[in-house]
């Protein structure tokens, strides 16, 4: 999930052209880690749900971007990211056990 954050932070030319702005946000990301390290009982699916949704938007920007000839490495990153958190998060056995070992709300 910081991975994700990070890439448009310091490879701006990979998400738009030179003249171009990219907006990151690092801090939703970072409260999803941490709320899922205090195994907040909702964290999952908070982190599945934000996460989702910046899957979805990465889709929209990487097949945007296909359409009019925009940069493709970053937003096919972010993309494969965002999905590979979403499997791991949804699909992972060891991330079910450790949410449910001790649950603090």
């Amino acid at each position: 999930m910081l991975l994700s954050a990070w890439l448009p932070a310091h490879f701006k030319l990979w998400f738009v052209s030179e003249t171009g702005n990219v907006g990151h946000g690092q801090t939703m990301n970072v409260l999803m880690i941490l709320l899922l390290f205090g195994r907040w009982r909702h964290a999952i699916t908070l982190a599945l749900f934000v996460n989702g949704l910046q899957f979805l938007f990465g889709a929209l920007v990487l097949y945007w971007n296909w359409q009019d000839g925009g940069p493709l490495l970053g937003p096919c990153l972010t993309t494969f990211l965002h999905f590979v958190v979403l499997k791991v998060l949804n699909d992972s056995r060891a991330v079910r056990a450790f949410m449910e070992d001790k649950q603090l709300a």
